[in-house]
């Protein structure tokens, strides 16, 4: 890999040299091991380093007022050399630059959830246990680190979201004159299920903590408040149920009246490297106020990971 390095640092280099040979000439300075200046050039213009497996190579091109000034130093390893090096990852495909304040990253917060309706209406006995969210808050996303130790960041990015509703037992949802109701299944058949379905784009920001405290493993306790802009490009309504000669039956409904643009409001905890528990609350209804269909806010619960 190459490095370019200004040439301060390389000056710094040869000063540190300079001091070294300065040593040398003192009669009472003991030297501990045998001191080599392998290559010293004042005011360089460029600097690349280059580190392979059979040792490091350092090309300097100009010096001073000699643009033409061209030399190289090749410093080779021993056989039984070990070089070691770092980088950090973000779960999951994020890559981190250390010490860097911004951060451009993919596919964080992969989540799965359950929803449930807040203020519905009695017979609308949707589940939460059988209610569903699946998505991820992050398709990209650009992140910037700030504060002393860099624990607080700020973030936005573009993700998706799939929510449903779903009831089973007695009632089922049905689609009349445009407006949502709910209402019983025919008579002589066997409900099996009834569920509306949205798909939201979503647009979140983000701020984040990262705690020096300690959560499961080598992982540090982290703390994220986003607001979810979303787009609900997309719902649907579907319900099934076994008629009097034992068909299945399927109601199927586009353009359900829902509410198209909304915002949701979650708050995550980091427990361990890139998992977090969250909570979620849309205080907007699903439908739109226009309609009569049922009013209801949303609230769901889940895992996701990456933080």
């Amino acid at each position: 890999m190459k490095y370019s390095i200004i040439a301060a640092s390389l000056a710094l280099f040869s000063i540190t040299n300079v001091s070294a040979a300065n040593q040398l000439d003192d009669p009472d300075y003991s030297i501990p091991y045998q001191v080599d200046t392998v290559l010293c050039v004042r005011n360089a213009h460029n600097v690349v380093i280059t580190e392979t497996p059979d040792g490091l190579c350092l090309d300097v091109k100009g010096e001073g007022n000699d643009s033409t000034y061209h030399s190289t130093c090749a410093i080779a390893y021993d056989n039984n050399a070990v070089i070691k090096s770092h980088q950090s990852f973000s779960m999951p495909l994020s890559l981190k630059v250390n010490r860097c304040d911004n951060v451009l990253g993919f596919l964080q917060g992969l989540h799965f959830g359950f929803t449930g309706a807040i203020d519905a209406p009695a017979a609308m006995n949707t589940q939460m246990g059988k209610s569903f969210e699946i998505g991820i808050d992050n398709i990209a996303y650009f992140a910037r680190k700030f504060g002393p130790s860099k624990r607080n960041a700020i973030q936005v990015g573009v993700g998706v979201n799939w929510r449903n509703y779903r009831m089973t037992g007695d009632n089922r949802f049905d689609l009349v004159d445009g407006n949502t109701i709910i209402t019983g299944y025919p008579a002589d058949t066997d409900g099996k299920f009834s569920r509306i379905k949205a798909f939201s784009l979503s647009f979140p920001i983000a701020y984040s903590y990262t705690s020096p405290v300690k959560a499961l493993g080598k992982s540090n306790l982290g703390f994220k408040f986003s607001a979810f802009f979303n787009w609900n490009s997309h719902a649907s309504m579907l319900t099934q149920y076994v008629n009097a000669a034992g068909e299945k039956v399927k109601e199927n409904y586009d353009r359900i009246g829902h509410r198209k643009f909304s915002i949701d409001l979650q708050l995550g905890v980091q427990v361990a490297c890139g998992v977090c528990l969250y909570v979620k609350y849309s205080p907007y209804d699903f439908f739109k106020s226009s309609t009569t269909s049922p009013k209801f806010q949303t609230i769901s619960t889940g895992i996701s990971f990456g933080f």
